[in-house]
């Protein structure tokens, strides 16, 4: 599916990012080398690499939507490709916990019928591919993991898949017991203040900081999207970031609610905290009309979650909190 040019992204590095996606899809290159060509893009510090591999992760992720429609082939590479960016850390933060997300949501449908090919069989089987590809990396997100082994369709036919991920999650247990931490405990769990450095990806908590290699916790890792033209880095992921590329401070030409619907969300917005992000949720849903979630997604991107590190597991914890009602808030924050 044809997909627009993410804003910031010039038509000559949207058509480069596509070649790039041709060349995987018949076989040109393996998603080895282009994965590997990423991590260089990703770091190279120059603009034009920049901005191809942030446009290229945008347009992956922009895919999602269409993966059920995807001939055989496409998907299995698609789904190896998705895997491959969250186990090789090309994804991070607020992108990474979106990422894990779609993972989960794909695993959740329910496998084709045998001898025949349904869309959620499809979207399983994506789930399933890219799943494959970071299965190293579970330990770090027992929670994550709890909710995996939770799927029915799981339980029942892929039992030997559920033993190895209920064994990264006994894995993390003994790592956080041997560090006897007295927050290891928590590490599951929304803690009471705001992180300070692990961030909790979709709601589903790191393991703590000491329980792998890599450290861990859902690092802050090296910027993807643009956040200033001097010099063109990337930071955050799919599309987040691009409003503050746009001006400074402008307001996007979105439809905005009226001035008490929208100074009470921006006061609600203000008070989040962990102990009450629940109830926020559940006021958000009544309090706002899904037609202003361009506004509401401009407004988290560029005054909050642009600036505010330390705070994304927060918003990515509100957005679990909306379910439903917040995937479209989901799209605009990501377009």
């Amino acid at each position: 599916a044809s997909t627009p040019t993410p804003p910031g992204a010039s038509d000559d590095v949207e058509e480069m990012a596509t070649a790039y996606f041709q060349k995987i899809y018949t076989s040109e290159q393996s998603i080895g080398e282009v994965v590997e060509m990423l991590k260089r893009f990703k770091t190279s510090g120059n603009a034009k690499e920049n901005e191809i591999f942030a446009c290229m992760v945008h347009n992956l992720f922009d895919e999602y939507r269409f993966f059920s429609k995807y001939p055989e082939k496409e998907l299995r590479i698609t789904g190896i490709l998705f895997g491959t960016l969250i186990q090789e850390q090309l994804v991070s933060s607020i992108t990474l916990g979106i990422a894990l997300r779609y993972v989960l949501e794909a695993l959740r449908k329910p496998p084709s019928p045998p001898g025949s090919t349904s869309s959620s069989g499809k979207m399983f089987e994506f789930g399933m591919f890219a799943l494959e590809q970071f299965k190293g990396r579970l330990h770090e997100w027992p929670q994550y993991c709890s909710h995996i082994v939770q799927i029915p369709h799981l339980k029942e036919g892929y039992a030997e898949l559920v033993a190895e991920i209920e064994a990264a999650m006994l894995d993390s247990q003994n790592r956080a017991a041997g560090q006897g931490t007295p927050g290891s405990q928590a590490a599951n769990s929304v803690s009471a203040t705001p992180p300070r450095e692990p961030i909790q990806s979709a709601g589903f908590s790191a393991a703590p900081a000491s329980s792998s290699k890599s450290g861990g916790t859902l690092e802050l890792l090296t910027p993807v999207i643009p956040l200033d033209m001097k010099p063109r880095v990337a930071e955050f992921g799919p599309g987040l970031g691009r409003a503050v590329t746009e001006g400074k401070d402008e307001e996007k030409e979105e439809d905005t609610p009226p001035d008490k619907v929208l100074d009470r969300v921006q006061f609600l917005i203000n008070n989040l905290a962990p102990s009450n992000v629940e109830a926020k949720a559940k006021e958000l849903k009544v309090l706002l009309d899904p037609k202003y979630f361009g506004w509401l997604g401009h407004f988290l991107v560029v005054k909050r979650i642009s600036t505010q590190a330390n705070y994304h597991s927060l918003y990515l914890t509100l957005l679990d909190q909306l379910g439903e009602y917040g995937k479209g808030l989901v799209e605009k924050i990501l377009e």
